[in-house]
């Protein structure tokens, strides 16, 4: 494998502005990676539980520390699932989330 695309493994913090209010950040590792194609089966078992798988990521297991999210060519996802792969990789299966604004 090449590993020449990179993507950024997000922690959620939530922290409060000036008044307050809190709000939520990432806090961002860049980490490089290789895009897959998520598989027929794992798509249509994901439709049937209310998710929708639309990119699987495979990383180095030992860079990965059980984040939440996953940001890949600009577009914030939620990883929906983990699965450890051969040579000590890990994939994420990862929905894209929805902006709240």
């Amino acid at each position: 494998m090449l590993w020449r695309n990179v993507g950024f493994l997000c922690r959620e913090t939530e922290t409060t502005d000036a008044l307050g209010k809190p709000f939520k950040t990432f806090l961002k590792t860049m980490v490089f990676c290789n895009e897959k194609g998520v598989k027929r089966s794992e798509f249509y078992q994901a439709q049937a539980q209310g998710y929708r798988p639309e990119l699987c990521i495979e990383l180095k297991a030992c860079d990965y520390s059980k984040e939440g999210h996953f940001e890949y060519d600009g577009i914030m996802y939620r990883i929906i699932r983990t699965y450890p792969v051969k040579n000590e990789c890990i994939e994420l299966t990862c929905q894209a989330l929805v902006n709240d604004d």
